[in-house]
Formats: C-alpha cells, sequence, structure tokens
C-alpha cells in the first residue's frame, strides 16, 4: 500500500475517515496463515494416507486445522473488506470509514489469536483450549443497517472464496472417511449442505448497485452464509467437534464458557479498571496518580480492541479453569504488576495461548499495556509478561517520559 498522498488525506479528513495504516501492517502480517493452513492440511493428508479416519485424528491436530481455518477465514473476510472500499473509493485508498475500520481490525485481531493457537497445537501435543472455544463464532457485525455498499461486495467475494477452500477440504474428507464413520460422515454432509444452499441462495440474490431494500435483504442472508460457512468450516477441519458438546457450544448455550466482549471506550458498561488486579482497585482509585495514568493508558492506546482481546483471553482461562490468580505461600495473592494496567499475576494451570503468547502450565504471567514515553515517540506496549514476578515500586507509565525498565 502506497503513502496517501495529499489529496487523498484530505478528502478523507472531508467524509471523517481513518487511516487504515494499521490494518495494512496487520494485513502483511496475517499473510502467514495461507503457508500454515497449507502445512496443517497437508498433516492431515499424511495422515488420511497411512489408514487413519479424519474422524480419528489426534486432537492436538484436529485444534490445529480448526484454528487455522479461522484464521484463514478472518483474514479473508478482512482482506476482502480493504479491497472492496479500495475500489468502491480509489480516491481515499488508505482510509476507511469509522464503521468499516471497526469490523476490519475485529478480524484481523482475531486473526492474531487463532494463529497463535494454531501454532501452538503444531508443537505441542498437549495444548488444550479452553472448553467451548470451538466451534467459535465470527466476530460481532457492525452495528449500522444497512451495511455499506463495500461491505456486501466484501461478503461476497469472501464467501465464494471461503466456499471453494472448505469444499475441497470436505471432498478429501469424504474420500478418507472409512465406512464405520458413514453416520457422522453423513451428518457433516448434511451440515455443509445446508451451507452451500446458503451461500448459493446469496449468490442467486447478489445484484452489484442492487436497491436499498434488496440490498439490506441480501446483506441479512449473506451473514448468515459466512456465518455457517465459518462453524462447519471447523467441522470440517476437526471433525470431533460434531459432538453434542461441540454443537452446544455453537448455539451459545449455557455453560459453555461463552463470555460477553469486555465493553471498549465510549461503548456502555466500559470500566477503565476492567484489567486491574480486583483486590487492589479499591486503593488504585485512591490514588491520584494511578487514576491519571489509567486514564492516559486508554486515552493513548491506537488499538484498544487488541488490548481488550488479551484481556479477553485471560478471562476465558480464568473461566475454564486453566489459569488462576496466582498465590504466596500463605495463601494470599502475589500482587499486581507493577505497570499499567495494574493486572493481577496469573498462573496457568495448563498450557495456554493469551493472544499470540504461549504460556506454559504451571508459569506466572500477566498483562501490560502502557503509554510510557508514547508522547516522545515511543511505541505503545501490549504484551503478555511472562516471569516469577518479585515485589516492585509502582510505576506511573508516564506518556512524556522514556520507560526506565526498557
Amino acid at each position: 500500500m502506497e503513502t496517501p498522498g495529499v489529496w487523498a488525506r484530505l478528502r478523507a479528513f472531508t467524509r471523517g475517515e481513518q487511516e487504515a495504516q494499521t490494518l495494512y501492517a496487520y494485513r502483511r502480517a496475517g499473510a502467514q496463515v495461507h503457508p500454515l493452513l497449507d502445512a496443517a492440511e497437508r498433516r492431515r493428508f499424511d495422515l488420511t494416507l497411512s489408514g487413519q479416519s479424519p474422524f480419528a485424528v489426534k486432537r492436538h491436530v484436529g485444534l490445529e486445522l480448526a484454528c487455522a481455518w479461522n484464521a484463514f477465514a478472518l483474514q479473508t473476510l478482512g482482506d476482502k473488506m480493504l479491497e472492496a472500499d479500495e475500489a468502491a473509493d480509489p480516491a481515499t485508498a488508505g482510509f476507511l470509514p469509522p464503521v468499516t475500520f471497526a469490523q476490519v481490525q475485529g478480524y484481523y485481531t482475531e486473526v492474531q489469536r487463532w494463529l497463535g493457537h494454531a501454532s501452538q497445537a503444531a508443537h505441542d501435543p498437549e495444548f488444550e483450549l479452553p472448553p467451548g472455544t470451538l466451534p467459535a463464532r465470527l466476530p460481532e457485525w457492525s452495528p449500522v443497517e444497512p451495511c455499506p455498499r463495500p461491505h456486501l461486495d466484501a461478503m461476497i467475494a469472501a464467501l465464494d472464496a471461503l466456499r471453494l477452500h472448505a469444499e475441497a477440504a470436505m471432498h478429501q474428507l469424504e474420500r478418507a472417511a472409512p465406512e464405520a464413520d458413514a453416520a457422522r460422515l453423513a451428518r457433516l454432509r448434511g451440515q455443509f449442505a445446508e451451507v452451500l444452499s446458503q451461500a448459493a441462495y446469496v449468490s442467486g440474490m447478489y445484484t452489484p448497485g442492487a436497491s436499498p431494500a434488496l440490498h439490506e435483504q441480501i446483506e441479512d442472508h449473506a451473514k448468515r452464509a459466512l456465518e455457517g460457512l465459518y462453524r462447519v468450516g471447523q467441522l470440517i477441519s476437526y471433525p470431533a467437534l460434531l459432538t453434542d458438546a461441540g454443537r452446544g457450544a455453537a448455539r451459545g448455550e449455557p455453560g459453555q464458557n461463552r463470555l460477553p466482549r469486555t465493553p471498549l471506550p465510549g461503548e456502555k458498561g466500559f470500566d477503565p479498571w476492567a484489567m486491574t488486579a480486583p483486590h487492589s482497585v479499591a486503593s488504585l482509585r485512591r490514588n491520584p496518580d494511578a487514576r491519571r495514568v489509567i486514564e492516559e493508558m486508554w486515552a493513548l492506546d491506537p488499538e484498544p480492541a487488541a488490548s481488550v482481546a488479551l484481556w479477553d483471553d485471560l478471562r476465558r482461562a480464568l473461566s475454564s479453569g486453566g489459569a488462576a490468580v496466582a498465590l504466596r505461600p500463605d495463601g494470599q495473592p502475589v500482587g499486581f504488576y507493577f505497570c499499567t494496567p495494574y493486572c493481577a499475576i496469573y498462573e496457568a494451570r495448563r498450557p495456554l495461548v493469551i493472544g499470540d503468547t504461549p504460556v506454559p502450565r504451571g508459569k506466572r504471567f500477566t498483562l501490560e499495556c502502557a503509554a510510557e514515553g508514547v508522547r516522545l515517540g515511543y511505541p505503545f506496549k501490549r504484551e503478555v509478561v511472562l516471569g516469577d514476578f518479585r515485589a516492585a515500586t509502582i510505576d506511573y507509565c508516564d506518556p512524556d517520559q522514556p520507560p526506565p525498565h526498557e
């Protein structure tokens, strides 16, 4: 993506569009999903050549394939949305309407997470995900009705790309499935056929430049088709997800570890102290310096959705029992990390992936999201921190001072 010129910037500014440099960086970084998915598919093909049923692949292989599919699907949606906006408005290429920016950012942020899961599953036979994580659902659609025309064009393009890949994977699975798995194969065929029917219906309805009323109807059908294809792609990748527990998780039934996303700044229910150690929030709220730096952290975070995604990964690990607050020998919490958001110190009860960071079983970890030195040109710091963690003086993470602990 070339650097936008002065006139493109001026047009974008007058239209209230956001510069998409970060999203193009995500697109470049996420391109690794294609060789990762190809490598995973080759491993499964080698297993089926040896006579192993696709319905009996080892769990970590199935998890790798399902996570790689999710990363591929989300990367495809993000890529197609960027391409559609460029085609629709080449005069402001490199800038996006806020609603498009938020939607693409939601896809690319999730790509990082699924790539991390797939990579760890490829190297760790003991890798596990929290119960209810798969089959996963697509990120929420942007709350705009009807969606912009480029969004619909992107949905159709993504639907075609995902359908072709899923059809090839399903064909391979059908050839490799033994007669003993005929009943499960028939169930998977039925669900796949339903999704293909939805996709064909959308393609039949779709007409570029459709009237607003038709546009809205096509949009509704396209969303359902994409959601169905995203889910059935995970089932094709790892057919063991066809179990009753897997179907319940996909429907979002109670007890399946589905947690609502933590609200972002500006959204209803937003709490600037959401990531702070619960047992320390009250005392930190009374500290004016701590209040100031928490406010600055959120105000200067260029991608609060990425910070929240890390926190929600941690929340899921806590909810499933995969992580717990780390305790001292006397049974009291170790405490909070010395830098914002003053997150508690946690301990992994099983192998985890938080964001794209593997956390081995028994390892202590926390989150750091800090605007330290940001106004001097230092990058915003957002990471999972692993260590032994000893007592330290609280750091107020001054955006106007260089990071002292760099």
